[in-house]
């Protein structure tokens, strides 16, 4: 039994072995607050009246809701039907929504009841970001790293996220006056680019063990990383980077690499049991 050893934030950044999972994590992160979400939130009840909504107030209320209404909704789902693809059925259905939102808005002046669908529209974006981007980032940002390197990796996504939140925050009320109705047509050009990314490089991590998650992402980091491929950095059981040395030590898949005849060498940085 082999006890992991803790990967820093440096080796996260620096290891090849790491950079699909890394990359993939942020951009999910990323997807959650560029989506637009907290500008709907931030800055709601300014979007209601804009849209000519009687009593904004309650539109606002309306939206925490559904809010956590659909938080409760994707505590069933995401079990049941899957991470990646409630992703992309949340990306997909905020793209749509935020493409009504847009028209809606645009005609207001000229279909004074289209303030109802903006209001709707609202609503469904709010609820496809709750069943998706909104808790599904944390899930497989968990799922695609082993323990040593998980903190590290939490703690960079957490930062993007946090980042990107603020930049949203305090940039939306000057693009919304420049734009006008318009400004949702910015996160329905987020959202699409989040939508194809996930399809083509977002596994699903439902009912699967992390070495079959990994396994894509840690041949491809063998292939690139010179010190794997040299021996001198070996793959841990979970996919994780320990230093090794000669041909005892363990294969990815636990196995001794070990030639007839020839003395067991120890793993550097693994404690054996």
């Amino acid at each position: 039994m082999s006890l992991e050893r803790r990967v820093t934030l440096r080796e996260l950044i620096r290891s090849p072995l790491y950079r699909q999972p890394l990359t993939v994590a942020i951009m999910l992160h990323l997807s959650q607050q560029l989506s637009g979400i907290n500008a709907i939130f931030y800055y709601s009840t300014r979007i209601f009246r804009e849209a000519r909504v009687k009593n904004p107030i309650a539109a606002t209320i309306g939206t925490g809701i559904v809010n956590t209404a659909f938080t409760v909704v994707s505590l069933f789902l995401v079990e049941r039907v899957g991470r990646r693809t409630l992703h992309l059925v949340g990306l997909g259905g905020m793209a749509a929504s935020t493409l009504v939102i847009t028209i809606a808005m645009a005609l207001q002046e000229r279909v004074p009841d289209l303030s109802y669908v903006s209001v709707a529209a609202v609503f469904l974006f709010v609820a496809f970001f709750e069943v998706g981007p909104g808790p599904i980032p944390w899930f497989i940002v968990a799922e695609l790293f082993s323990q040593g390197a998980r903190p590290a990796a939490v703690a960079l996504a957490g930062s993007a996220n946090w980042t990107s939140n603020f930049l949203v925050a305090m940039v939306f009320p000057f693009v919304a006056d420049a734009c006008g109705p318009y400004v949702f047509i910015i996160f329905f050009v987020a959202l699409l680019i989040f939508l194809v990314f996930t399809y083509f490089r977002v596994p699903e991590t439902k009912g699967r063990t992390f070495d079959e998650i990994s396994s894509a992402f840690r041949l491809e980091g063998v292939e690139k990383d010179p010190m794997v491929s040299s021996g001198t950095l070996g793959l841990g059981a979970e996919g994780e980077g320990h230093l090794r040395v000669g041909p005892g030590a363990q294969s990815p898949g636990g196995a001794t690499d070990k030639a007839p005849g020839a003395g067991s060498v120890s793993e550097v940085g693994v404690t054996e049991i």
